[in-house]
């Protein structure tokens, strides 16, 4: 997918972080449980829309984000003097704001550092995601199904294909966009006479998707946080396919293995050459701590982990990190280790760099996109590069890649 988009689930109630210890409420203010509304205010005329619910147990707060079939829990609620601070339990990624009254929060939103931060407004609401038009007018039209879809089409520079994937139950719109490096996860939103709107909020990333229908055509634009905007048009095309996900990275000419050494979370140098992947099928999954469709693929992978390891199956994560020191990167390692309960080595590989990942790796053609997964047999033998994840947000599409991909694996370890 675009650099922008680095492109977690298996629904994240499945995987709540017990080292997430929020501090006891100090505040005057009782915030109301329930359903609320938060937007994030890109510009003077554009904002991206949640949801979450707020449940407050044993004096002490908790958010369920919501994202169509996804939901994020976060239990790191910090509340000092009316002052709040929300914790995202994977990505470095926090809320900070001040408690207005118990049914109102104004702040602001950071990611990494406080150099990117967006400005936001929660309040409690049980309200659409996107609200009603003043006027409604019952149009008959819907969206559900399959699109072919171009991002900047007019720009070869950033131009991009894409599949997207509708469901329209009345005014309730859910789907996603996928690309050859990925997905854009669980989106949802609402269709209001003849304009489409779609948000997701995922800890790590900010989608906005803004859409006219008209001649049975789809004209939007679309925004990742403030750093990003671009349009799209889409039109059904029940046939259309994007090239193969196995295709697009491979062995460069001269090399017939896979070769690293890289530490590990105790600081050990490993490589495939280590007595513990020899006459083992070994999956080496190239990903980024602040990839939510690495987490996705994580999720998958520490199951089929768990599930195949006695049968001889391992599993090797290669961290690239926006930071380039070694505690720093090893620190949000663990926290997905932690998260998703990973029994594989996690490896510290070095920034999170498409041309760095490349150096690394100089066997490999490219690395067009975390994560990257390379299958390899039981003689060291590469078998299969898979480009990119189709996430759970994806459905049939994720369903059918998880059930071909077990099926792979259970032949290799077979053979």
């Amino acid at each position: 997918m675009k650099n922008f988009i680095l492109l977690f689930i298996i629904v994240f109630t499945a995987f709540g972080c017990s080292s997430d210890q929020p501090k006891q409420k100090t505040s005057n203010l009782t915030l109301v449980e329930g359903s609320w509304l938060l937007n994030f205010q890109l510009d003077a005329t554009n904002s991206i829309p949640t949801k979450f619910n707020l449940t407050h147990q044993e004096g002490n707060y908790q958010l369920e984000f919501i994202n169509a079939e996804e939901t994020i829990v976060i239990k790191s609620v910090e509340i000092n003097d009316n002052n709040i601070i929300i914790k995202d339990p994977v990505f470095n990624t926090w809320f900070e704001g001040k408690i207005i009254n118990e049914s109102l929060i104004e702040g602001f939103w950071y990611k990494n550092d406080k150099n990117y931060k967006i400005a936001f407004k929660a309040h409690h609401s049980a309200n659409n995601r996107f609200p009603e038009p003043a006027q409604l007018i019952p149009s008959g039209n819907n969206i559900s199904g399959k699109w072919e879809v171009d991002f900047s089409k007019n720009n070869s520079a950033d131009h991009y294909k894409s599949i997207g994937q509708f469901k329209q139950d009345g005014n309730y719109l859910t789907g996603t966009f996928m690309t050859e490096t990925g997905d854009y996860r669980f989106l949802e939103g609402n269709f209001y006479n003849d304009s489409a709107y779609l948000s997701c909020y995922d800890g790590a990333h900010l989608f906005l998707f803004k859409a006219q229908f008209k001649n049975d055509s789809l004209y939007g634009t679309f925004w990742s946080g403030t750093h990003w905007e671009e349009p799209w048009v889409a039109g059904r095309n029940d046939s259309f396919e994007l090239t193969n996900p196995d295709s697009l990275t491979f062995l460069k000419e001269g090399y017939d293995r896979l070769a690293f050494s890289f530490p590990n979370l105790n600081g050990e140098n490993v490589s495939l050459t280590d007595e513990k992947y020899q006459n083992k099928v070994v999956i080496v999954n190239i990903m980024g701590p602040w990839c939510p469709n690495c987490k996705d693929e994580t999720a998958y992978l520490t199951q089929l982990f768990n599930k195949e390891n006695k049968k001889g199956l391992e599993v090797i994560a290669l961290s690239f990190d926006k930071s380039e020191d070694y505690e720093s990167a090893k620190q949000t390692a663990l926290k997905i280790k932690e998260h998703f309960g990973v029994k594989y080595d996690i490896l510290i590989a070095g920034k999170a760099s498409k041309i760095d990942a490349a150096k690394a790796l100089p066997m490999l053609n490219h690395i067009m996109s975390y994560p990257t997964s390379i299958f390899i047999d039981k003689q060291g033998n590469i078998r299969k590069i898979r480009t990119g994840f189709y996430g759970p947000g994806t459905g049939e599409f994720y369903t059918r890649y998880i059930e071909q991909t077990d099926d792979f694996v259970s032949k290799l370890l077979a053979e």
